[in-house]
Parts: C-alpha cells; structure tokens; sequence
C-alpha cells in the first residue's frame, strides 16, 4: 500500500441535476467527513457502508450548507484501498462547490485527473489494463464497446496473459537451467519447452490479430460516401441518419466539404462521411471539396458508392469505380423509386454488392446498414473471447510476439542458451507492459491523465 495525502473532488458532471456526488480518499476521509457532515440523528461514529442522512455544515460557523447523504468506506475495502467518503448532495453547482471547499479546508486537497484510479492501480486492487478499461467504459458510446470494456475491467485480459507468462516462464526455467548447470547431466525435454514457446506465441497472435475487430469497436469504421454530383449522397446520408445533416437541392455541386456523422449498426460506430460529387470541378471551392475526397479514399475502410438508377452509367461513374476499386464497396443505387434506366450489368460484372435504395422513401436502408456492416466486419464475423482495442497493448503484444518467435528461432537452432534467455525475459517485459508490472512513470502520467477528474 502506497501512503498518500487525502484527496477531494466532484465526481458528476458540474451544472443542474437532481444529485451531485463528491467524493474522499485517503488516510483523513473519515475525520473530515465528521468534521463536514452532521446526521439527522446524532450518531457516536459512523459505521462503514451505511448511507446516514443530515447536513453539510460549515464546522466555523455553524451555518448548514445542503442537505445530503453520506457513507463512509473503510480501507482496502474501497475503490482506492484507501479510506474513502461520498457526498450526496443537491446537483446544483453552488452546493457542490462549497462542499469541496469546506473539504479542501479540513486538509483534503483536489484530486487530479484520474486520480482515484489511479491509486487503486497502485494499490494493487487492479491492474493497468484494468485501469484503462475504466476510462473506456466511461467513454464508451455503444452496447458492443462497453461491453468489451467491461469484459477487461473483469480481468479477462490480465488472466489470458497471466497464461501466456506462465508457459514464457517455464520455458524460460528451462533454458536458464542449461545456463546454471552446463556440465551437469540435467534433463531438460526440448520438445516440452519449444511447445510452451509456441503455445504463448500462438497465443499471442490471436490476441494481435483481434485487435482489427477491436479497433472497429472501440474506434469505429470510416465510411465514405462517394459518387458523381445529383446521384444523392447526402439525401442518403440524411436517410440512413434519419435528419437535416446535409444541405439538399436540385442543383449540382451542392457539397463541397466532408460532412461526416456516426451510425450505429450491431453495436458497431460507422462513420459515415458525405463528400462532394467527384467530377471536373468548375471552381476553385469544388475543386478543394473533391481534392478532399481523393485523399481520403485511401483511409476509408469501406467506401459507399452511390450511383444514380434512373439515369445511365456513365464515363464519370466509371471513372470513380476506377479510383476506389481497391477499397473495399458497397453500391447503392439510389433513386429506386423511379423509373430504371440504369444498365445493372455494368455493375453486375464487377462482383461488388449492390443495394436498391430510395433515400426519398426509405426503401432499402436497413439492408444497406447491414450490407455495410458485413463489408467492413466481415459477413462471417465470429467475435473472439476477448479482443485488443488498445494502441498501446497491441503495440506490446506485438513486441513480445516477435521476441518469442525469435527465442524459438534460436532455440531450434541450438544457439547459446543465454541467447535464448535474453530474448525471453524481453517478452515477458513487454508483457508486463500491458497489465503496469514494467510500465514508466511517463507510460503512467500519460495514460491517467486522460481521465476525467473524479474517477
């Protein structure tokens, strides 16, 4: 247990609302609490995890401040390990405001951001990538990526790689016994430590290799609208998002810069992006708008092509389908509604999905939701156990995939023993990386100071 000063701060959100919650850690939360709080029936101590009802008062002068619950939580049973103390208070920014301050003058001091997770991670209630999935559950904007948050704060994550470090450690026992005893007649079964090598690295790249789908979860998946002017992209991007987003008028050129917007499908973000119709420009403002879309055709993970069925296919559409036929498409024709003119085998012959759509009536969308969803997740989507969708994990799994393949490289090849070691200790530092074990203070600093202050 690390010893730190007592901390103080509002954990909801500042402004008007039914009840606001501050919150106490450290060694003095309960002697302030008793110096601020007064319950309605006058108690000798207040007992652990019993919410008492009564009045913030000012200890100088009396004065009652707000009416409020209290609890008081005794270490390390508590979100910190630490002593700890919550207000519920009115929400109103006034009451909340001179609580703190009346705690803050009882020897508490504000927190910093992420303050309080902070110091359960260095108390040992979690671990690092506990700690993260924390900051992800609160910033989590669907069903699918909250759950895989929680699915990490569980400790899913810690357990799958707290086996993967046992077989590195096994076969690291293994190795280093060659290296203490070289002329000792020990035995040491090869095979069982190139196995348990393989197995962590087998383990490994799934966990590498899940975080595309994890990237799409928590990040989400670009999609951009493409297509010649007057075929109505933003009439569909209006559709498919169900409101005014994009202006709409008959004529040609209309959208000239990125509007961009998010759907939600499956539990999944969909970024879906309107753009200006791809043609020669007439002016140097259209020109900009379709300059932009070039560049980001590239970074699209699926792009949506929009091509007009009650008119012909024509040396424009073709030239688009020319720009983005790398990218993974979906086409929707639109205008459905109305009269085909369209030749449909010019797209047929392309092997791409197409999809009849009418952005005016509304035919056709939800199939080119889904549509969209299997092109970027792929239709057979089978979600692994647990998925990465951390940067900073990936970038660590993948370091200590390559040291273990490496190590087992040089392990087949009978290369010098203490070779083998190095490489493997390395592995288990990169490891140690993800779950805080051989984490920088820098690494610290930075990751919890993208919490919200109160957590």
């Amino acid at each position: 247990m690390h010893d730190f000063d007592t901390i103080c701060v509002i954990s909801s959100a500042i402004g008007e609302a039914g009840i606001g919650v501050i919150r106490l850690s450290g060694p003095q939360a309960y002697p302030v609490l008793q110096r601020i709080f007064k319950p309605r029936k006058p108690v000798d101590s207040f007992s652990p995890r019993r919410l008492y009802l009564g009045h913030i008062v000012n200890p100088e002068t009396t004065q009652v401040v707000d009416e409020a619950f209290a609890v008081f939580m005794r270490k390390p049973f508590t979100y910190t390990r630490e002593d700890m103390a919550e207000v519920f208070s009115h929400g109103g920014i006034s009451p909340q405001r001179q609580i703190i301050s009346l705690m803050i003058r009882e020897g508490a001091r504000v927190a910093e951001p992420g303050e309080f997770t902070k110091r359960a991670f260095l108390n040992g209630r979690i671990d690092l990538a506990q700690a993260e999935s924390v900051l992800d559950i609160i910033q989590s904007e669907s069903d699918e990526e909250a759950r895989s948050a929680l699915q990490h704060l569980s400790g899913a994550l810690t357990q799958k790689l707290g086996s993967i470090k046992e077989s590195v450690k096994r076969g690291l026992a293994n190795v280093e016994a060659l290296i203490d005893f070289p002329e000792e007649e020990i035995e040491i079964d090869r095979e069982e430590t190139a196995a348990l090598l393989e197995q962590a690295r087998h383990s490994l790249d799934g966990l590498v290799a899940s975080y595309t789908e994890g990237r799409a979860i928590k990040k989400g998946l670009d999609i951009l609208i493409v297509g010649r002017t007057n075929v109505g992209k933003s009439s569909l991007l209006n559709a498919l998002l169900m409101e005014e987003k994009a202006i709409v008028t008959p004529l040609p050129g209309t959208t000239r810069d990125l509007i961009e917007d998010v759907l939600h499908v499956k539990g999944i973000k969909l970024r879906i992006t309107d753009t200006a119709g791809l043609r020669h420009p007439k002016d140097i403002v259209e020109r900009e708008g379709i300059e932009r879309v070039r560049k980001r055709i590239p970074e699209a993970d699926v792009i949506l092509w929009v091509v007009d069925h009650a008119d012909d296919y024509t040396d424009e559409d073709e030239e688009i389908y020319r720009t983005i036929r790398t990218k993974k498409i979906v086409v929707a024709i639109n205008k459905s509604d109305l009269a085909r003119k369209l030749p449909r085998d010019r797209l047929a012959e392309k092997n791409l999905p197409l999809m009849d759509v009418s952005a005016l009536t509304g035919a056709g969308l939800d199939e080119l939701k889904l549509a969209l969803y299997g092109a970027a997740m792929g239709k057979k989507r089978k979600s692994p156990a647990l998925l990465i969708t951390n940067l900073r994990h990936r970038d660590a799994l993948t370091k200590a995939r390559e040291t273990v393949k490496r190590a087992i490289a040089l392990y087949r090849s009978a290369e010098p023993a203490e070779l083998v070691a190095f490489e493997l200790r390395d592995a288990l530092s990169r490891i140690g990386e993800v779950t805080g074990e051989t984490c920088t203070d820098d690494i610290l600093n930075d990751i919890f100071s993208r919490f919200c202050i109160g957590k």
